[in-house]
């Protein structure tokens, strides 16, 4: 099967293509990426296009201003995710990968050091709430949402099984979370019950999600008990990861701070408008984020034998990447008032105007999905620093500057040039670093 799909691709492919990123692969390593990326990209299709279904439902049900305060909430508890996160999750999908004798320790210690986080960022999220956000129902959903902090520690199995290629169990997981969430928020539509019953689905998602993956990994690894906090390697974690904690943060920032100033610069339908757009706009986003988390262990196996090779893959990905975003871009655009019209109705007509503006930002999406994977695997903290702070401040000094003025439609732009910023320069680097390469070869 595995050596037909291979040849498919020889015949499809352009040359350059298949030669510098599939061709050398040999068979049994066609079918381990393939058959992993295939599983991933399967439910994660179902899953998307289960909720965004549901989603169009639920938006239509609430209206703008319902919707505004639903956003509003789950964007400011967003915020807060940068503290529980640690900025462990990449560090830690790495290390797995590079010492697999060790996983017990790296699990043990990565889990105990965001269950920690988790509490705290939890208790940050519902003070700063009671002081500053206002007493509506956006209140009451973001301390539901906190608590959800707590229980997202036990992600950090879903990377167990991603290091050793097997996305088929915590792609399952996810699937099974989704249906079961989607048919509560339908229930909630159809009984009429509004936001806050909408907020306590939203937080039996990471219940249903710490529960399945404790079931999987007791299943095909063994107890959680095995895990062994290890001080030194929470040491080496931490000191790897400090500076993704500031790099989540910045990152945060320009993806949920658009919300939240909307709503304190306008109004709450303001956030719903805006939220419905970037719903739409950014649904297409897990094809290149599963492409390139199932490819990278190969990546770093090219990196391994050959710098050169390495490198010239990443630059086919972007490139591939940047194209199909492109494609997208452009059929969304040309459609962007017919296909609001149909999906939400005439209430959110406005939120096309931010659609056609953001569904543009995709193509740096797609590329900085790339350029985070790249800077981890060379290490280039003070660049992936440095970038993410520059687009998290352009990104809140352009809404305060174009919000006022051009409403929702400034925080559309405000986003683009933000994710502009973050990718850019990386990919410039590797396109310069590909040049020197050739002229060397040649």
């Amino acid at each position: 099967m595995y050596a037909h799909l291979n040849a498919f691709a020889r015949l499809l492919l352009p040359n350059w293509i298949y030669t510098h990123f599939i061709g050398d692969w040999n068979t049994g390593a066609f079918k381990k990426y393939s058959y992993n990326t295939g599983w991933a990209l399967l439910t994660r299709t179902v899953s998307i296009v289960l909720s965004f279904l549901v989603t169009i439902y639920l938006i239509r049900y609430l209206g703008p201003e319902n919707y505004g305060q639903l956003s509003y909430a789950v964007s400011f508890v967003g915020v807060f995710s940068i503290i529980s996160s640690l900025g462990l999750d990449n560090i830690l999908y790495r290390d797995l990968i590079k010492y697999p004798d060790q996983r017990n320790h790296y699990l043990g210690s990565a889990f105990i050091l965001k269950l920690v986080a988790g509490t705290i960022a939890a208790t940050l999220t519902i003070v700063t709430a009671f002081f500053l956000s206002q007493g509506d129902v956006s209140r009451m959903v973001i301390f539901m949402l906190a608590t959800t902090f707590i229980f997202n520690a036990f992600n950090v199995i879903g990377y167990e099984f991603q290091a050793n290629v097997q996305q088929k169990y915590p792609s399952l997981v996810s699937l099974a979370v989704v249906v079961i969430l989607n048919i509560l928020k339908i229930l909630v539509i159809l009984l009429d019950k509004g936001v806050l019953y909408i907020g306590l689905v939203l937080l039996l998602e990471a219940i249903l999600y710490a529960a399945l993956f404790i079931y999987i990994r007791r299943r095909y690894y063994g107890t959680l008990f095995a895990w062994r906090f290890k001080i030194s390697v929470a040491q080496s974690l931490l000191k790897d990861s400090w500076p993704f904690i500031f790099i989540a943060a910045f990152t945060t920032i320009y993806v949920r701070i658009d919300q939240i100033m909307l709503k304190y610069l306008l109004d709450a339908s303001a956030v719903g408008l805006y939220d419905a757009a970037v719903r739409i706009a950014e649904v297409w986003l897990f094809i290149p984020a599963i492409i390139v988390s199932s490819l990278f262990p190969a990546i770093m196996n090219a990196r391994a034998s050959s710098i050169q090779e390495y490198k010239r893959r990443l630059l086919i990905l972007c490139v591939l990447l940047c194209t199909f975003a492109a494609v997208v871009a452009i059929a969304s655009s040309l459609l962007s008032k017919p296909l609001m019209r149909l999906l939400y109705g005439p209430a959110f007509l406005a939120s096309a105007g931010v659609f056609s503006i953001y569904v543009w930002s995709g193509i740096w999406a797609s590329l900085d999905i790339v350029v985070r994977y790249f800077l981890i695997a060379e290490n280039k903290r003070v660049l992936i620093f440095t970038t993410s702070l520059a687009a998290a401040v352009i990104n809140i000094l352009l809404n305060l500057i174009l919000i006022p003025y051009l409403g929702i439609y400034g925080a559309a732009w405000s986003t683009f040039i933000s994710y502009m910023l973050l990718a850019f320069p990386v990919v410039l680097i590797l396109i310069m670093q590909e040049k020197k390469l050739g002229a060397t070869t040649s």
